[in-house]
């Protein structure tokens, strides 16, 4: 792509361009990883457009590349065991056994394989969740002195995966988690 017409079409017309590319391609019914290569993968549409790091992240966050990651979710759905033309490679990643044992729970509650579940987990974008962080982020330091009354959660049952107690690591702009802090204070969290 033309470098310098890119930069001077704005952040909104080069998400529509990249956007542009994945629905042309979705229109192919290519699998999944094809699909994904082509628009979100190192030598795809979106890192053609937005070549530096906090452009990519900014990216992440428009509702164009939400659609795009409903497009690969999609796309995984269909029965294809992967693109025949891409090998696959492995990674070894060291966890907890607490953590271990909670995602082959998890994956065999949706009658799926740790490998499948592991994919979606690191496919998945939680942009609603960061954007309510950054609002309450924002808004934390314009707040009254009045204090706001809580808003009840519903008690987590029982039987709640040991991954939802886990720590939540320090964040940063390129980072997503599922972690959900746990109702009860008196519940000792992961590492204490």
């Amino acid at each position: 792509m033309n470098d310098i017409m890119t930069q001077n079409e704005g952040f909104a017309g080069r998400c529509q361009k990249v956007l542009q590319v994945a629905r042309q391609l979705f229109q192919e019914k290519p699998d999944w990883v094809t699909f994904f290569r082509e628009t979100l993968g190192v030598k795809g549409a979106a890192r053609a457009v937005f070549p530096s790091q906090n452009e990519y992240v900014q990216f992440e966050q428009s509702k164009e590349f939400s659609e795009i990651q409903k497009m690969v979710a999609s796309l995984r759905t269909r029965k294809a065991s992967g693109s025949k033309n891409e090998p696959t490679r492995v990674i070894t990643v060291r966890l907890p056994e607490s953590l271990h044992e909670a995602l082959k729970a998890e994956a065999s509650d949706h009658n799926t394989s740790m490998n499948k579940l592991c994919i979606s987990k690191l496919l998945q974008v939680l942009i609603e969740d960061e954007k309510a962080a950054q609002a309450a982020a924002a808004a934390a330091p314009n707040r009254t002195a009045t204090p706001a009354m809580p808003i009840p959660r519903p008690a987590q049952p029982a039987a709640a995966p040991v991954m939802a107690q886990t720590a939540t690591p320090a964040q940063s702009p390129s980072f997503r988690s599922t972690y959900t802090p746990p109702t009860n204070p008196q519940q000792p969290r992961y590492g204490q």
